[in-house]
């Protein structure tokens, strides 16, 4: 007989869980990242790698998590030690770890949306002033206001989350539906305004030399990791409160079209946005991509918006848009941390309220520096990477047959040995490759200092990192974790 879970254990319906999953994947990233990638390498030519991304690696992902949180109904730590065996439940430990240093910043992130639309709903992206993107970015992160906003997000978090998957579903389920709407009326009055055929252009027509452009290939294969949340452990952790024969295939591939149909949507506005308003300052639109995922949307955007009709309209709707984007993944993140620490018996509410008052703590340097907050972002953004290959080690170890015929059962699209080999040999070798060159770019921006822990974005400061990291978490398992894991599962038979 099946397990009767409680209500806050599982999902009401298919529709929430598909809501809850597709918003904890679209992301930031999506709305600031997405956009300058495609508008940089190739436009539809950046989409053929991703696309060949999507189905080689995240999809393939996506199902291994899924595997692993529906048969267990446990966090990263219990799922890894009940499925694989309790030896592995360190490798569970890593996957929930880099989403927890993730989560001490990327709160401060969301509290930045926020904190934009409500300058938005005061008229600021009404009236164009020279130079106001930057000196409002700067006002803004040099007060206390990135801390207070963050507060708020964490009040936000814990609030969801104690009410478990039930409290996500009621969220996202509100959520995950106005931010689609949201970015398609974005979408419509970009490829609306006057001019608008050159930022089409600049995202939809195929530049074929960049297909020869390794790097194009590289960062399309980081985007889709970092956007769909493959690898993560969200994917997993959302799926723990699955029934025993609910569909992982479907599910997994509604999850990468949702995300990638966001992506579009917000590549529409921003990309169009940008193409037309730019060359109104005498800038070269491919310039404004260029300033990084901050530059581009707090600064640029801002003082872009301006420029365009109902500007003001159309500002605090994308920063709306950006802060539910936000949020869903926020809490995504968050409950990797919360799932782990109810698996080890303590009761939700409490593991709710520790955790967010944890997290908004330890997130303080985040809010209020831009260089820890960096430095954070770009090690753990990278150790991403080492948690997707973890799931192929365990598909591995489990056995990739097995794997496949337990995914296919209950699920309406049955996958083939193409997933054995997507999963167990083109996911771990590209995501490798993906690792070794953002560890080799990191390298060549400091060429004489990349070994420096000290440095934000240095090769040394990630290892550093990662190596505290390890000895840490095989100290905790050793003397504090592994005795009540091991009691735990004995509980439960």
């Amino acid at each position: 007989m099946e397990e009767i879970k409680k209500p806050e254990e599982s999902w009401a319906t298919r529709l929430g869980f598909i809501f809850a999953i597709i918003g904890a994947m679209v992301g930031s990233g999506n709305i600031w990242r997405f956009p300058r990638m495609m508008a940089m390498y190739g436009g539809g030519a950046f989409l053929i790698p991703y696309t060949i991304a999507l189905f080689t690696v995240a999809i393939p992902l996506l199902i291994a998590e899924g595997v692993i949180g529906r048969e267990t109904g446990k966090s990263t730590i219990f799922g890894f030690a009940k499925y694989v065996g309790k030896k592995y439940a360190w490798l569970g430990a890593w996957v929930a770890w880099v989403n927890i240093a993730i989560m001490f910043y990327y709160a401060v992130v969301c509290g930045w949306a926020l904190a934009y639309f409500t300058k938005g709903l005061t008229g600021i992206y009404g009236t164009y002033v020279a130079g106001k993107g930057l000196q409002t970015w700067e006002a803004f992160t040099s007060s206390y206001q990135p801390l207070l906003f963050a507060v708020i997000v964490w009040i936000f978090t814990w609030y969801t989350l104690a009410r478990g998957a039930r409290g996500i579903e009621k969220v996202t389920g509100l959520l995950v539906p106005s931010l689609f709407i949201i970015l398609a009326v974005i979408a419509i009055r970009a490829i609306t305004l006057p001019g608008a055929g050159v930022g089409l252009t600049y995202m939809f027509k195929v530049d074929p030399s960049k297909l020869s452009n390794a790097e194009a290939w590289l960062q399309a294969y980081s985007q889709v990791l970092w956007s769909t949340g493959a690898g993560w452990g969200i994917y997993l952790t959302y799926s723990a409160y699955l029934k025993k024969n609910d569909d992982i295939n479907l599910n997994s591939h509604i999850t990468g079209f949702g995300d990638t149909s966001a992506a579009l949507l917000a590549g529409l506005g921003v990309i169009t946005t940008v193409a037309v308003t730019a060359p109104l300052l005498g800038l070269n639109p491919l310039d404004v991509y260029a300033e990084g995922n901050v530059g581009l949307t707090f600064i640029w955007l801002t003082e872009l918006f301006p420029k365009i009709p109902a500007g003001a309209l159309i500002g605090t709707l994308f920063f709306l848009a950006l802060f539910f984007a936000a949020f869903t993944s926020q809490i995504a993140i968050a409950e990797v941390l919360i799932k782990n620490i109810v698996d080890f018996g303590i009761p939700r509410e409490k593991a709710a309220l520790y955790g967010s008052i944890a997290g908004f703590i330890i997130g303080i340097p985040a809010a209020l520096s831009l260089d820890w907050l960096n430095n954070q972002d770009w090690v753990w953004g990278v150790g991403l990477l080492i948690s997707a290959i973890v799931f192929s080690i365990i598909m591995w170890k489990t056995g990739l047959e097995k794997n496949r015929e337990t995914a296919n059962r209950g699920s309406d699209i049955k996958i083939g040995k193409w997933w054995d080999i997507m999963i167990g040999y083109v996911s771990p070798i590209s995501i490798a490759i993906v690792l070794l060159w953002w560890l080799k770019q990191s390298i060549s921006w400091y060429p004489e200092t990349w070994w420096k822990p000290t440095e934000v974005f240095s090769a040394g400061t990630v290892i550093f990192q990662w190596i505290l990291a390890f000895i840490i978490l095989y100290v905790l398992f050793g003397k504090v974790f592994m005795p009540k894991i091991e009691a735990r599962l004995a509980e439960e038979g």
